[in-house]
């Protein structure tokens, strides 16, 4: 194993620039063993991406190239040949567009670190400022390697999660940002986000919290407090009500599920945002059937089989489908 005191800064910079050996290329695979190495690379990294700007291609330049080149040859351009040269361009162009690509892909692997869960599973993460997440199942969390809790507390969210928000001394926002466009703001509270394809749900437990979302082509903000549930629908219909029990919204830390009049229909979906399991009705009437108790369900047989025996149906299963009938 090496000492980390062979490989320093300016190493690191000229290997950046493209300019290290073959030794000090091994000397720095060997380097990047030791875990604390990594972090210290990808800061190194991005300072030198910041200070050093990435090539753009200069498709003129390389056109005047190709055809001077041709010209040095005397070879006459005819309609043929041109279509060609076209086509070689048009190529170098996507090559160049693919590696444009894979480099930000990339970036967003380096700079931004991302937690997720399978389909069943409830993950506890504690981020680096101490603050606690609790991710439900198919869902998942992004944010900054470097710079959270430092310049920023931000964190993109993809499916549901719950929140437990230290509060920090310089009175440093947290920011949960979702794909439909929704920022919630706080500096320390209990509260769940529910962020999928449907809609987007912010259930405030303890705190306060500040929402921004779209509304008729308009930014509009919105204070919550304890108890507040916001719904922001896919169709753009917005509503806030008021919840006599929010710890109900985040049974599913412990694989609970908790119905109080909850149809079919609407289970349908936590089986497919939970488990991926795609349910089907015989009758559409099945499909309206509601629902009351609790249910602890680790697996999607477990609340199968809870509903067929509550509501007296059969079922039949194939791959990630399930089909209820009488």
């Amino acid at each position: 194993m090496l000492n980390g005191n062979i490989i320093n800064k300016q190493l690191l910079l000229n290997h950046f620039a493209g300019n290290s050996t073959p030794l000090q290329k091994k000397l720095i695979e060997e380097w990047l063993i030791l875990p604390e190495s990594i972090e210290l690379y990808y800061e190194w990294l991005d300072e030198w991406e910041n200070e050093n700007a990435q090539f753009i291609a200069d498709d003129k330049k390389a056109f005047n190239k190709i055809f001077s080149e041709n010209e040095a040859a005397k070879i006459t351009i005819d309609i043929k040949s041109e279509r060609f040269l076209y086509k070689k361009l048009a190529v170098a162009a996507v090559v160049i567009f693919l590696i444009g690509c894979s480099f930000l892909l990339a970036k967003d692997t380096v700079f931004y670190k991302t937690i997720d869960t399978a389909y069943g599973e409830v993950k506890f993460v504690m981020l680096p400022d101490g603050s606690f997440v609790t991710l439900n199942a198919n869902s998942s969390i992004k944010y900054s390697r470097f710079s959270f809790g430092e310049i920023n507390r931000e964190v993109y969210l993809n499916g549901e999660a719950d929140f437990s928000v230290l509060h920090t001394k310089s009175n440093q926002k947290f920011i949960v940002k979702t794909n439909n466009q929704v920022d919630v703001t706080v500096l320390g509270t209990q509260f769940s986000v529910y962020t999928r394809n449907t809609n987007d749900k912010v259930v405030l437990r303890k705190g306060k919290v500040s929402l921004a979302f779209d509304e008729n082509q308009m930014t509009k903000n919105l204070i919550l407090k304890p108890g507040d549930e916001f719904t922001k629908s896919k169709s753009g219909t917005n509503r806030i009500e008021h919840l006599a029990n929010t710890e109900k919204e985040v049974a599913w830390k412990n694989h609970d599920f908790l119905f109080e009049g909850t149809s079919l229909s609407e289970i349908a979906e936590m089986l497919k945002d939970d488990f991926g399991v795609i349910a089907h009705f015989d009758d559409e009437s099945l499909a309206q059937r509601k629902i009351s108790g609790s249910f602890h369900a680790e697996k999607a047989e477990d609340l199968i089989e809870a509903i067929s025996q509550l509501l007296d149906l059969s079922y039949k299963t194939k791959t990630n489908n399930v089909y209820f009938f009488e």
